[in-house]
């Protein structure tokens, strides 16, 4: 007598890209990047005003681009630049980095890029595309909701 076994493989569908999705690997990331940024003392929204700063936009400039990236009102951005600057990590008067912020900032910068290696390399520049493609694209349709609201 001949025993034949079949091996039956499945494959879990892949996840359907939406807002719960996005939404855990969001936090999951989130979480790890605030354990990173605890040794830098900065919290996630001025460690954007920080970048804003060192990338050279200058007081408008970050304004425009933290109301835009991080949904906060322009008071709330100039109190941000205000703690920087309180804090020694920017030149309140030209909006400009001191060596210590731009020390602090390279720092995070770095760990952050490391960060991004662990978590997305490996994975194929085409499914990279794909999936900053389809983000693009939602954010685009969040900002046109927001905008109707």
């Amino acid at each position: 007598m001949t025993v034949t076994v079949t091996s039956a493989t499945t494959t879990a569908p892949a996840p359907l890209l939406n807002g719960q999705l996005i939404g855990i690997a969001y936090h999951a990331v989130a979480a790890v990047r605030d354990r990173i940024l605890i040794g830098s003392g900065l919290t996630f929204p001025q460690s954007v005003a920080l970048k804003a700063v060192v990338d050279g936009l200058g007081r408008d400039g970050a304004v425009d681009r933290l109301t835009s990236t991080l949904k906060i009102t322009g008071p709330e951005v100039h109190a941000l630049l205000a703690a920087l600057a309180e804090a020694g990590l920017i030149d309140a008067a030209r909006t400009t980095p001191t060596e210590k912020g731009e020390a602090l900032h390279r720092g995070f910068t770095d760990e952050v890029a490391a960060l991004a290696e662990r978590l997305y390399g490996g994975l194929p520049a085409a499914d990279r595309e794909i999936a900053a493609r389809a983000l693009a694209h939602v954010t685009e349709r969040a900002n046109a909701e927001l905008a109707t609201r």
